[in-house]
């Protein structure tokens, strides 16, 4: 039974954990760096479309503020700092005065992820809303259909929004398994970027398990195919959505394991 005091608790651990985060030099850097890079692509690549006459209803104008390459440059930051948040603190012996104060090395677990989930949610958040009138405005007389009221455009905000806490809780993972900074962000950005591409390769030819990276799931549900009148995606939306829902509990699940097993 939980009681008014472990409630207490718990939410000193939350305020404990928030002040670690955002401590980090690259917290307020992530949030700069990752603005400028989703406003700018979703500029760019609006300014520079040109759709012959007629040819437009065959374009999907979501692959303009969800570009596949920012998104999963996006992606690649959270996880990097969600590596870091864990690792750093072994690396700095900082863990062992956490554990000391907080035994139940869970509860600290559970505090962290939280935080890091809703910083990094509040960061996809904005990068998303602020990229589509941006591309908007860059597509104006080229295509439409960029408004926040649209349907598919709601559904993509919210995918891109959930990809960064997806992304930061794998890193987290990775850097409790890992510990030393620069090997966990490696580790990390090679989970993200190339495991899937392997998996999908000639010679192991798992392209199953490849859709069911988290990048590939927030392709399926954000719709970010290039043209309108696509095949439809190996992943069906109600799936995407339930490994989408399973990455960040699978992650979390394996870093308190491998939090509690391990010495700190």
């Amino acid at each position: 039974m939980t009681t008014s005091a472990d409630r207490a608790r718990f939410a000193d651990l939350l305020a404990a954990e928030w002040i670690k985060i955002r401590s980090l030099r690259s917290f307020y850097g992530l949030f700069a760096l990752g603005l400028t890079i989703a406003v700018a692509s979703a500029w760019f690549e609006g300014r520079h479309v040109r759709v012959a006459p007629g040819a437009a209803s065959f374009f999907n104008p979501l692959i303009y503020p969800f570009n596949d390459l920012t998104w999963t440059f996006l992606a690649v930051l959270a996880a990097s700092f969600g590596a870091l948040s864990v690792a750093g603190e072994y690396s700095s012996g900082l863990v062992r005065a956490t554990f000391t104060a907080v035994p139940s090395r869970h509860r600290v677990i559970a505090a962290r992820a939280l935080i890091l989930a809703a910083s990094m949610a509040i960061f996809g958040l904005v990068d998303a809303v602020a990229s589509v009138p941006t591309a908007g405005v860059a597509l104006s007389g080229q295509l439409t259909g960029l408004s926040l009221t649209n349907p598919g455009v709601q559904r993509a905000v919210l995918a891109s929004t959930l990809l960064l806490p997806v992304a930061a809780l794998v890193g987290m993972s990775i850097g409790a398994v890992v510990r030393h900074p620069a090997a966990a962000v490696t580790t990390a950005w090679a989970a993200l970027l190339f495991l899937p591409d392997i998996l999908a390769s000639g010679t192991l030819n798992l392209a199953t398990l490849a859709e069911g990276a988290p990048l590939s799931v927030w392709t399926a549900i954000a719709d970010t195919q290039a043209h309108s009148q696509h095949p439809a995606p190996l992943l069906s939306t109600p799936v995407a959505w339930i490994l989408y829902a399973a990455w960040p509990l699978a992650t979390l699940a394996a870093t308190i394991v491998v939090v509690g097993r391990r010495d700190a």
